[in-house]
């Protein structure tokens, strides 16, 4: 059974190095993709495990709740910027992780409903591939670097 705050140390972890948060910020400004999910699939290929397309679905469904409601912050953080003193922003950067936070919370509690496969293709690497042609290019700097006998798998077009 996943948990929310393994997830949210896992990311914290993975999103500091300089590449992944370049891929996940592409992602999301030129792809329109979800970094909190990205990195939930990640984590969940780092463990081994994939997922079927229909919990991959699932997963996207879970993000309706709480997508529209960051996207609107974080526009309006980033439209604030000049217009604020470090602090101040410093205080909306940890609003917006809190937002962060409860997403991955919604996707924790629908990813513990799903069966986790484990012989399955790159659930990360379907997921860019679903985003657009060029998107495929994030699944490397995106995933976990640990050798694994499903490298080659993300040139298949299933879960």
């Amino acid at each position: 059974m996943a948990n929310a705050a393994d997830l949210w140390q896992f990311c914290l972890h993975h999103y500091a190095k300089q590449e992944v948060k370049q891929a996940c910020l592409k992602l999301q400004d030129e792809h329109q993709g979800n970094v909190n999910l990205a990195l939930l699939l990640a984590w969940i290929e780092s463990h081994g495990y994939g997922l079927s397309p229909e919990s991959l679905t699932q997963l996207k469904h879970a993000l309706s709740r709480s997508e529209h409601l960051l996207i609107a912050y974080r526009h309006l953080r980033r439209d604030l910027k000049p217009r604020v003193g470090t602090g101040q922003y410093k205080k909306m950067l940890n609003f917006e992780l809190s937002l962060e936070k409860f997403q991955q919370q919604d996707l924790i509690e629908v990813l513990n409903r799903q069966s986790w496969l484990t012989q399955a293709a790159s659930p990360l690497a379907y997921y860019c591939r679903q985003l657009s042609p060029s998107a495929r290019n994030l699944y490397t700097p995106l995933r976990v670097d640990r050798p694994t006998k499903e490298d080659g798998a993300d040139d298949d077009d299933t879960l």
